[in-house]
């Protein structure tokens, strides 16, 4: 198989208006006709979204904010785009050619291996050695086209999670969360819901500094021994968008006809191997744009990347990814570009949102893929302080009274409930996505007060806070309440119910809200 150039072969599956499906170059980005990226599986369709990212952000990034307003108004100059490519053209070369894009620069040593290891949610070798692959099955994917091949190096190396001794996590870890603006109206072009998280760089880089972004064009900086880590200060930050934690070889000399088992193409030369290698680049001290990240309160403690975790996110999630936020254990520091749209001067008539999405990984092992859409909040920087404060006091209601719940059931269902053990996940997600609907009006009522004083916080608060006091209860005796025959279990039960309804209306958040719903009562009192 040749080399081809990932900038100007058609390789990237995509929808137009008119609802064809085809291929495109990146060089046919600026086409308004072509809407959105169609990939078969989620992971690859949120990797094409940050591969074109990178592209733009690397070769076509705005200068300031007037530049990048500019763009949005105007579109991508096509002439100027291409032109923009050619300087990143050697960095994008895909094959057996070296230096190939997202592959070592050396010939690496070692066994051949499936190529399915490309993707994170292939079973393991320990996976396999214990016949626990129920889900996804050994040998399913055994033959990748180059198009699909070129994007699953692309997606493993951004979510690279651990694989064994020296095999490094990627730069924002393992299975990392990543948070992406979007256009509500989705027949927007393609270009502008990737133009929407393109930051302004004040001086694009220099030829001399495409190693330094491109880890694949040079020897790989590898880390056998300690103090030999690519930070921000020894690489270039646009590096970021291109992390290379795995040292990968794509076998091209093995090929064989037939459909690619990711797409379905039929392609004359399918891939079907690949080598691996350990101690590849390890990253530190890097804030990726795209992700959001979490601080512990404690002094001097690092900054980490989100990452999924069972069930997913929740709107307690949503405060700290769209706004930042913090409780008394963490803060939240929401990407850098969802920071970055408080500084646009979109339409209101182009509302927006957060595209959420991720592996939930427990070390080496995938276990679930996420994707969530959640509220945008474009809020002004006066109003946002009390806005904030209203929306960390009712998650932190929320939160402390599924605690008093589970303690409640643990009171009813064991006569020694400090020793009994228990999973409560399913009660958890259950708890979040049964009271979201109610944390939905609330919040939208909020939004509107900001624009509009004939609305109040207080009665939309005080209607919230009825509804999370009635599912408490309706929950806690819905699964309580099921043996009423018996007295001795039935004063139990009884006991643990007037207990969390004691303990909720001891809370001090509870009351803090109850405290600032009669203030802004007397302040509307007043300005009546």
């Amino acid at each position: 198989m040749e080399s081809f150039s990932l900038l100007t072969e058609p390789w990237l599956p995509v929808i137009t208006r008119t609802g064809q499906s085809k291929k495109i170059s990146p060089q046919q980005l600026s086409d308004d006709d072509i809407i959105e990226l169609a990939y078969p599986r989620p992971d690859f369709q949120g990797a094409a979204y940050q591969f074109l990212i990178g592209l733009l952000q690397t070769a076509y990034a705005p200068e300031d904010e007037d530049d990048w307003d500019e763009i949005w108004q105007g579109g991508i100059d096509r002439p100027t785009w291409e032109q923009a490519l050619l300087s990143i053209a050697d960095a994008m070369q895909f094959g057996p050619q070296k230096p190939a894009f997202l592959q070592d620069f050396s010939a690496l040593e070692s066994e051949n291996s499936s190529i399915s290891g490309l993707l994170v949610d292939s079973p393991g070798g320990n996976t396999l050695k214990l016949n626990k692959d129920h889900f996804v099955k050994r040998d399913s994917y055994r033959r990748f086209c180059p198009h699909c091949t070129a994007m699953a190096l692309f997606a493993v190396q951004t979510n690279s999670p651990a694989a064994g001794a020296g095999f490094r996590t990627s730069m924002r870890g393992g299975g990392p969360m990543t948070t992406l603006m979007m256009p509500k109206n989705n027949d927007l072009p393609l270009w502008k819901k990737l133009w929407l998280n393109v930051l302004p760089l004040e001086q694009p880089p220099s030829l001399a500094e495409l190693p330094l972004i491109f880890p694949w064009l040079v020897p790989t900086r590898t880390s056998e021994k300690a103090g030999n880590s690519v930070t921000p200060e020894n690489a270039h930050p646009l590096q970021a968008y291109w992390g290379m934690p795995r040292r990968i070889e794509i076998d091209f000399a093995q090929t064989e006809a037939g459909c690619c088992d990711l797409c379905g193409e039929h392609h004359p030369a399918l891939l079907t191997q690949i080598r691996n290698k350990n101690y590849g680049v390890q990253y530190e001290g890097w804030l990726h744009p795209l992700s959001p990240y979490r601080q512990a309160v404690k002094a001097g403690s690092p900054l980490l990347s989100l990452k999924g975790q069972p069930g997913g996110l929740a709107y307690k999630d949503w405060l700290g990814l769209a706004l930042g936020g913090e409780d008394k254990f963490n803060r939240a520091l929401p990407a850098e570009v969802v920071r970055e749209q408080s500084y646009r001067r979109l339409n209101p008539a182009e509302p927006l949102y957060l595209w959420c999405f991720g592996f939930d990984m427990d070390n080496a092992k995938a276990r679930c893929w996420y994707e969530h859409r959640l509220p945008s909040l474009i809020i002004d920087k006066t109003a946002r302080p009390q806005f904030t404060d209203i929306i960390e006091r009712v998650i932190a209601l929320a939160t402390g009274s599924l605690s008093l719940l589970k303690l409640a059931l643990k009171e009813a269902w064991f006569a020694t409930p400090k020793e009994a053990k228990g999973d409560f996940s399913a009660l958890d997600i259950a708890y979040w996505q049964e009271t979201e609907a109610d944390f939905r009006t609330l919040l939208a009522c909020l939004m509107q007060e900001l624009s509009d004083e004939s609305m109040t916080a207080r009665t939309a608060l005080g209607q919230w806070e009825l509804a999370l006091h009635q599912y408490l209860f309706v929950t806690f005796d819905r699964l309580a309440l099921n043996n009423p025959d018996d007295h001795q279990v039935l004063l139990r039960i009884l006991t643990a119910r007037r207990l969390l309804d004691k303990n909720y209306t001891k809370q001090k958040v509870l009351k803090e809200l109850q405290t600032l719903m009669t203030e802004r009562k007397e302040v509307q009192s007043a300005e009546q």
